[in-house]
């Protein structure tokens, strides 16, 4: 697969939307860099192919901070109901997360992400981010494999990301998959 002339540390760095941001948990959802506005995604090597394929003119990321991750744990018991118990994300816990990320982007064979931040990828005014998600899952939909591999999903990814970003494949109010 053809890889981009690019490397993680070439993704902008961003300042959180709110400088009190770091004391308000959760990660912020949303935020503007440059003029434009960007929706954060998830941290799974999944979204992280995603973000590669946006490159740094459509993806920004920011210093992670701590407290804005937990662990969250659900009970369900017959007869206590249904509890959920929420912890601060440890630095274990992180490794885990991590570990598995880079896996996914080794299979996928883009490089390892750099640890330490929280990745937002760039909405245009033309178009919702659900647009793309859409597209992706159609094309994930149709792969050959029966259980496809990190690298076929990131060829099927790939090519929706372009498109999203593509002026000329949309309509001023386009919402649904391209």
């Amino acid at each position: 697969m053809h890889q981009p002339p690019y490397t993680w540390p070439d993704f902008p760095l961003a300042a959180p939307p709110d400088p009190r941001a770091p004391a308000v948990a959760p990660a912020p959802v949303t935020l503007d860099h440059s003029g434009r506005r960007y929706e954060r995604i998830g941290d799974s090597g999944w979204h992280m192919v995603v973000c590669w394929y946006a490159g740094p003119d459509h993806a920004v990321r920011v210093r992670d901070e701590p407290d804005w991750h937990t662990v969250r744990t659900r009970f369900a018991g017959p007869d206590a109901g249904n509890r959920t118990h929420a912890v601060p994300r440890t630095t274990d816990d992180q490794d885990i997360i991590e570990e598995a990320a880079n896996s996914y982007l080794a299979e996928a064979a883009i490089p390892p992400r750099p640890r330490g931040f929280t990745w937002f990828i760039e909405v245009p005014a033309h178009r919702p981010l659900t647009t793309l998600w859409q597209d992706i899952s159609q094309r994930e939909r149709g792969l050959a494999t029966r259980a496809p591999g990190a690298d076929e999903f990131a060829a099927a990814i790939a090519p929706a990301v372009t498109r999203f970003y593509d002026p000329d494949t949309c309509t001023p109010r386009d919402s649904g998959p391209l």
